[in-house]
């Protein structure tokens, strides 16, 4: 499977290959390379083009959830079962809507990094900032209140081993 890239990461590698490019170009032109150093430039050019105005396209990747923080992909096939599965989708009844787009946000806890991250379902990457069929909005860390709303939904569900988990937390 391919590696899982956020619009930070694109900026991050745009700006990296950016100076990569505008560097060389500038020790190429000591040389007097010019045809060289103006090509150099171009892809300077299009790499920080291409970070800042890219859109991921990662229709082959399978939909699944992935931690912002700790970048751990997992599929959504049997993802509050799987007992290896460190993403635990518990928010179907405490969701937002945003109002300009009528989008659903809801919460998932990440027992990795301990997190709380709001994501809402983009399969068509309508926004543009979908990442693996999903929006990535606020992460921030857990606090008591989202133990408690994870543990009251795991328990309705009869997840144990979540509700095991969370009680360590």
């Amino acid at each position: 499977m391919s590696k899982v890239y956020f619009k930070k990461d694109r900026l991050k590698y745009g700006f990296l290959w950016m100076l990569i490019f505008a560097g060389a170009s500038f020790l190429v032109s000591l040389l007097e390379i010019n045809w060289l150093s103006t090509t150099l430039m171009i892809f300077a050019a299009l790499s920080l083009i291409t970070g800042m105005f890219g859109k991921n396209d990662d229709t082959k990747s399978p939909i699944g959830l992935t931690c912002p923080k700790c970048k751990i992909f997992h599929p959504l096939l049997n993802l509050n079962i799987d007992t290896s599965s460190t993403i635990y989708v518990y928010g179907e009844h405490i969701f937002r809507t945003r109002k300009s787009d009528g989008l659903n946000i809801y919460p998932f806890l990440c027992l990795k990094c301990k997190t709380i991250t709001e994501y809402a379902s983009d399969p068509q990457n309508e926004s543009g900032h979908s990442v693996c069929g999903h929006e990535y909005f606020d992460t921030k860390k857990i606090t008591k209140k989202d133990i408690d709303n994870a543990l009251n939904f795991a328990k309705t569900n009869q997840h144990q081993h979540i509700i095991n988990k969370l009680k360590k937390f």
